[in-house]
């Protein structure tokens, strides 16, 4: 037998709310550029956490991390990088046909 479970289902947003939400962003966003992949180290614990409460909430990692970082910078003041620094050659692998 299965159990029976209790759903709550929240309304849908009418559109004149999405459209006002859509507005309020787009003024305060920054135009987006092509995605970047990111790889990092990162506690066990903390990643745990984070699969927990993605599973919960039908969230993925990578929205979980875009939203706390999008929270993180809201009330920062950001300063671009010198274009020097901007603008050097990156550091990493050599591609494969480069080395022999």
């Amino acid at each position: 037998m299965a159990k029976e479970r209790k759903f709550e289902f929240a309304p849908l947003p009418l559109v004149t709310d999405i459209q006002e939400e859509e507005q309020s962003t787009a003024k305060e966003s920054v135009p987006e550029g092509a995605p970047t992949k990111v790889t990092f180290d990162c506690d066990y614990v903390l990643m745990e956490n984070m699969k927990d409460y993605g599973y919960w909430e039908g969230l993925t990692q990578k929205d979980i991390i875009l939203e706390s970082l999008r929270l993180y910078f809201e009330d920062k003041e950001i300063r671009p990088r010198p274009d020097k620094i901007r603008n050097r050659t990156k550091v990493g692998r050599k591609p494969k046909s480069a080395a022999e």
